[in-house]
């Protein structure tokens, strides 16, 4: 999550461990944790932003893995939707929509293997926004009590950070699943784990195939072990339908540039890319995309690039296209500044802040370059946007 931290931080780092700092920065800082880790330790969560959270993601076997009672299959078999695999895997396929509790937003991560779409439920609190100034100034308020020993009285927030991941046919391998239980749901091949996840959250993830040999992926961590339960989480698979017009993905910019052997392999719109951007989904981003000269497998895959934590890709750079506010890693001009192995500078009006990382693997002159040849949309109008495939080309 380098990037994603230089994003939110100066050029030197601050003393994350001060109320002042956590007032100052709580709202840039938060929207780039984990959307779901906020609860009792929302203050904690913030100071230790810099490190990569591991979870145990569906591909991980905790060893108390529960097994859901399985829902009856269906008298009749549901019809065959008619899905869509576009050539141009930077399409997205299935629209949001409803069903019980649930909410699904429509996707805004497209990679070339799947899609990811942010999901919500009805009575639990996502963390995928900044931060208010109030908010913060309680998360300081909670800090300084637990500095002092003392307890917060009532109950902890209702927390749930959940997303659905749909992959394009043979991305998803269920043979790699460790302690998953087989069942059929809506009349359709599915396996589902629970465990045990980071802070005493719980993780659910229910995979199902939706189509020949293409499966969906609902996983969810909450604060709460049954709520979502296993049979909430069954719920969902009904409402899963493919759109009726596929849609290319859309940026809000363009490049001359791309350093010799690198293809861009995710992005996100409205959004940064990855489940990075998933977590950050409100935060009013506009658009990023990550490129590799060594492009991860688009096959025998059980989770999306860079897992739960959002690690970085290796052998890739990855571009931020976001509000100014968004970031304090510029010089507030359209002068590009370079350092600690990345190189960002503002729009010409000041109110965008553009950014290529690399952790290093390209040089400040590659960086620049791509920089230099970033030609930027109305990023307030999508009508001005390009399609992905023609933008990173």
């Amino acid at each position: 999550m380098h990037e994603v931290v230089d994003l939110a931080t100066s050029d030197a780092p601050p003393d994350r461990n001060t109320i002042d700092e956590i007032v100052g920065k709580g709202r840039r800082v938060q929207r780039r944790r984990r959307a779901g880790f906020a609860g009792a330790g929302a203050a904690l969560a913030v100071v230790a932003v810099s490190a990569a959270v591991a979870l145990p993601s569906l591909s991980r076997g905790t060893g108390e893995t529960v097994a859901p009672p399985a829902a009856a299959p269906a008298v009749n078999a549901a019809p065959v939707a008619n899905w869509q695999f576009p050539d141009d895997p930077f399409t997205f396929t299935f629209d949001a929509f409803e069903v019980g509790r649930w909410k699904v937003a429509a996707p805004i991560v497209a990679s070339t293997s799947y899609q990811i779409a942010s999901v919500y439920l009805d009575g639990r609190k996502t963390n995928d926004r900044s931060v208010t100034d109030e908010e913060a100034a309680e998360m300081a308020k909670n800090l300084e009590l637990r500095k002092q020993g003392k307890a917060r009285a009532g109950e902890p927030e209702k927390i749930i950070y959940a997303y659905l991941v749909l992959y394009r046919p043979g991305a998803f391998d269920p043979a790699k699943l460790s302690g998953a239980k087989q069942l059929t749901v809506d009349g359709k091949k599915a396996y589902q784990t629970f465990g045990p996840g980071h802070g005493g959250m719980a993780q659910r993830a229910l995979a199902w195939e939706y189509a020949d040999n293409a499966y969906a992926v609902l996983e969810t961590h909450s604060n709460g072990d049954d709520d979502p339960s296993a049979e909430e989480m069954q719920k969902i698979v009904s409402g899963l339908k493919p759109s009726a017009k596929p849609a290319k993905a859309t940026l809000p910019f363009t490049l001359d540039y791309v350093p010799a052997g690198y293809q861009p392999v995710e992005l996100g719109v409205h959004a940064m890319s990855g489940l990075n951007g998933i977590a950050a989904a409100r935060e009013g981003d506009y658009g990023g995309a990550i490129f590799s000269n060594k492009p991860p497998a688009t096959t025998g895959l059980i989770e999306p690039y860079g897992g739960v934590d959002g690690a970085n890709l290796p052998n890739s750079f990855e571009i931020f296209v976001v509000p100014a506010e968004n970031s304090n890693q510029t010089t507030g001009t359209t002068e590009i500044k370079c350092g600690n192995g990345f190189c960002t500078h503002r729009s010409p009006d000041g109110k965008v802040s553009i950014q290529v990382a690399s952790e290093g693997r390209l040089s400040d002159a590659e960086m620049t370059k791509v920089l230099k040849g970033l030609k930027l949309a109305d990023v307030k109008d999508d009508s001005t946007w390009t399609d992905a495939a023609t933008a990173l080309s």
